[in-house]
């Protein structure tokens, strides 16, 4: 007997009322899945821009030099007070050995507007023998040429730590024991005015004075 081959198909059939194959998978283990995290802007920093060392080291220098700026002005500005005022005058004194005789080297004028303090006055005397040169600060006055101060200041007294304002004035006593002939040049004070000081020239350029010996 012969045998044939039998071919069989497989299909899936609906029939009506009757339901789709279940596409549900197959029961079982489900691998987890790693839930998402969510980042927080507010309180996330990864964001924030931070400086960095370059831009620090910029701000730094330009601090330093502006600090170094404000100091360079303030040396400047504390060591170039005001010029005092100067003259090309030149004063002929002439006195006698034995009295003290006084001459006028500066005199502030009224309207000076500022108050020094004054440290020290530099006097300088050429002389062909020893005598003796004393400056003094005449207050509220002035002197050309006198034996008698006190009949132009208010006050006649030793300069330093005092108080010079307009009106005042510095003179210089000269005291001799014979006959001298001395050339006294113009002054120099040294003073202070708030937080500025300086020590300048002031005054007529010179003084000639001529002390005679008693006959």
């Amino acid at each position: 007997m012969r045998r044939g081959r039998v071919r069989v198909s497989y299909a899936s059939a609906m029939t009506d009322g009757g339901t789709a194959p279940s596409s549900v998978p197959a029961g079982g283990r489900r691998r987890a899945e790693r839930p998402t995290r969510t980042t927080d802007r507010e309180l996330d920093t990864s964001r924030v821009p931070r400086p960095s060392l370059q831009s620090r080291g910029w701000r730094i220098a330009a601090l330093v030099l502006a600090l170094a700026l404000a100091l360079t002005w303030l040396v400047w500005y504390a060591m170039t007070p005001e010029r005092l005022p100067t003259t090309t005058k030149v004063v002929n004194a002439n006195g006698v050995v034995g009295t003290p005789l006084y001459v006028g080297m500066f005199a502030a004028p009224g309207d000076l507007g500022r108050t020094l303090r004054i440290s020290g006055v530099q006097v300088h005397t050429t002389s062909d023998v020893d005598l003796e040169v004393t400056p003094l600060l005449c207050r509220r006055g002035t002197i050309g040429v006198t034996t008698q101060p006190d009949q132009f200041c208010a006050d006649l007294v030793d300069p330093e730590g005092q108080r010079l304002v307009g009106g005042d004035s510095i003179v210089v006593r000269v005291e001799a024991d014979e006959a001298a002939l001395a050339v006294i040049d113009r002054v120099r004070i040294a003073y202070r005015e708030d937080i500025r000081w300086d020590t300048q020239p002031a005054g007529n350029q010179q003084a000639i004075v001529t002390i005679a010996g008693r006959s």
